[in-house]
């Protein structure tokens, strides 16, 4: 009895042993065949062995016997699906060479192709969207739905034959909802579908990049732009001349040249990634931009030294009119300025006398004057893309400490200049058409000067957010025909202001600056028949006996008639009367409490044509003759 413990002793401890060493060999073994390239290799699968051993040795299940058995219970498995064992463990020398994870989702999800697992209307995670009949989180709320949101459910809709996935609801007995799918086969009667798709990744989306350490460097120079300095200046300067076109192409740098003869690009300050400005910012060859950004500074010491203050440094340079080397060289020039007061009133300034509006600063210390609060620039280019002129405007306006920082805007447009020889654009043929702008032109020796603006020679002031005049007087909208408008805007005066100047100013935004003084009768009249064109006859109303007169209003009559047959009528302008109402009495009478003056402008159309009196021919007789017998034998 004794010796049969001890044998049963001795038989248990060989067991014992045995599954240890066959447990370590089994795992190096895999390792060597994973890893069999160089002896550092296998040195590394060792001690990745025992560092996997130990780092799993807390949280992995007691190991379990191997047998050869157990190796080869799957007679196709390959190389490929043992090495998913040391890929198991965090620090797999496999898993060290392959391309490093994704920052925040740790691997991109891959395409689902399968219709039964395709879900559009699955929008929450782990809850429930009610009536989406494919959603698999909606098992306990299935039998609320009262129809389905997405009833059907297709792959590729370019394949010839492809499957759909039906979804719809039933009623139980209980008269609970239960869903219904089915799988269809959907034939595409296109002529065009693709039969079978051979190359998979074409039916798909890249997978996109994502930045990670090892990458970082390579995006950033790739997708780094101007938004971020001036890196790449120099390989945008030095690019390639495309073609033989003299100038720029869409989307290309305007190159400029600096007091010193520098070459360098137009820079366009802007707002990036916060709201402070970015100076370096270039300006892209027929992108219109529009930017709004803060510039933080410490008035007392940067009112007169900030060169981001002045007027100066927007017209401080002079740009290149194409990228060949014998391009010309344009300065900019300023087209108008207006300075603004701490109240907001709002005074143009003869742009000629630019170089005597400079930031300076008050001996109170906490008002700056003339900082540059806007800057509009408009170029002007060919057809050929070479840049003819270049304009800037200016709002310049009085800081205080407390309004530090400060908001500047920044506005850049490209126009193409319009040759001589380009076709005048009609607004009918012959009559007017509703809606389409009113031909206008100015009467000379030679004929009729029309403007060759496709808006429109003739203007009616736009209504602006805040109805101030002097800011609304470039803000314009064509005379549209048959449309009626009425516009406004308010003038705020100061004490001792002077009347004739006021005058002029609200004329001059009420009426524009080239006002033209005759209309085309038709929207086809050309230039070259002065008969066909109407006078604008002129009527001042008048009231009051003081020596100051203000225009309050101006309103533009047209009459117009229909023109030719009832079927197809024309229009015909007759006759355009502008009447200017003003009121002679004092400003202090005219202007409110706040020192505010309204005006008015307005466009009216009036149809003046006479009612057709419809006429009818006069009824056939009948004049036939009848054979003598035609009442045989009744007579």
């Amino acid at each position: 009895m004794a010796a049969l413990c001890c044998l049963i002793i001795l038989t248990y401890l060989e067991i014992a042993l045995c599954i240890e060493d066959t447990n370590t060999t089994g795992n190096i073994n895999v390792t060597l065949r994973d890893t069999n390239d160089t002896s550092s290799d296998r040195d590394e699968s060792l001690n990745f062995t025992e560092l996997g051993d130990r780092s799993s040795s807390s949280n992995s299940p007691p190991p379990t016997a191997w047998t050869p058995e157990s190796a080869t219970a799957l007679p196709d498995q390959t190389e490929s699906s043992e090495s998913l064992i040391p890929d198991a463990t965090p620090e797999s020398p496999r898993a060290a060479t392959t391309a490093p994870p994704l920052l925040l989702s740790g691997v991109l999800p891959a395409p689902v192709t399968d219709v039964v697992q395709l879900c559009p209307c699955n929008l929450q995670n782990e809850q429930c969207d009610i009536n989406c009949c494919c959603d698999p989180d909606c098992a306990e709320e299935l039998s609320l739905f009262t129809d389905c949101s997405v009833q059907r459910v297709s792959n590729d809709p370019r394949m010839c034959n492809r499957e759909s996935a039906v979804y719809s609801l039933s009623s139980t007995q209980d008269g609970l909802s239960q869903v219904q799918s089915t799988v269809q086969r959907v034939l595409n009667p296109d002529v065009f579908c693709i039969q079978s798709a051979n190359y998979e990744e074409g039916l798909t989306f890249a997978t996109p990049e994502v930045p990670t350490e090892e990458n970082f460097d390579s995006l950033f120079g790739r997708f780094l732009g101007f938004f971020f300095g001036r890196l790449s200046m120099t390989s945008a300067l030095q690019s390639p001349d495309v073609g033989n076109s003299p100038g720029y192409q869409y989307g290309d740098v305007i190159q400029t040249v600096n007091a010193d003869g520098e070459l360098e690009f137009f820079t366009f300050p802007a707002a990036a990634g916060t709201a402070h400005c970015l100076d370096a910012n270039p300006a892209a060859f027929l992108k219109d931009q529009t930017s709004r950004c803060m510039r933080s500074f410490e008035l007392a010491r940067d009112c007169a030294k900030l060169e981001a203050l002045g007027l100066r440094t927007y017209i401080n340079f002079n740009i290149r009119s194409g990228k060949k080397q014998e391009a010309k060289v344009i300065g900019v020039e300023v087209a108008a300025i207006t300075l603004q007061s701490l109240e907001g009133t709002r005074t143009p300034v003869d742009p000629a006398d630019s170089a005597a509006y400079f930031p300076v600063l008050l001996e109170t210390g906490d008002i700056c004057n003339n900082v540059v609060q806007q800057v509009k620039y408009t170029v002007w280019y060919s057809e050929a893309g070479e840049i003819r002129n270049v304009l800037a405007s200016f709002l310049l306006g009085a800081i205080k400490s407390v309004t530090v920082p400060i908001q500047q805007d920044f506005v850049i447009t490209f126009l193409q200049e319009i040759s001589s020889t380009a076709g005048l654009r009609f607004s009918g043929n012959p009559g007017y058409v509703v809606g389409r702008p009113l031909v206008a032109g100015t009467r000379t020796a030679d004929g009729i000067v029309q403007s060759a603006d496709p808006k429109g020679s003739l203007t009616i002031l736009q209504n602006s957010e805040n109805q101030d005049c002097l800011l609304g007087s470039s803000l314009r909208s064509p005379v549209l025909f048959g449309i009626d408008m009425v516009s406004g805007c308010t003038l705020k005066l100061s004490d001792g202001v002077n009347c004739s100047l006021v005058s002029e100013v609200i004329l001059w935004a009420l009426k524009g600056q080239s006002f033209p003084d005759h209309v085309a009768s038709f929207g086809n009249s050309l230039p070259q028949n002065p008969l066909d064109w109407v006078p604008i006859q002129n009527q001042t109303v008048t009231s009051g006996t003081q020596a100051c007169s203000i225009p309050l209003s101006y309103h533009l009559e047209i009459k117009w008639t229909k023109y030719g047959t009832l079927v197809n009528p024309q229009a015909h302008i007759v006759s355009a009367i502008e009447t200017i109402i003003t009121n002679t009495s004092s400003l202090a009478l005219l202007t409110s409490a706040s020192g505010l003056l309204s005006v008015t402008s307005s466009v009216s159309f009036i149809d003046v044509s006479a009612s057709a009196s419809p006429g009818f021919k006069v009824p056939p007789t009948i004049d036939a003759k009848l054979p003598f017998d035609f009442f045989f034998p009744f007579v």
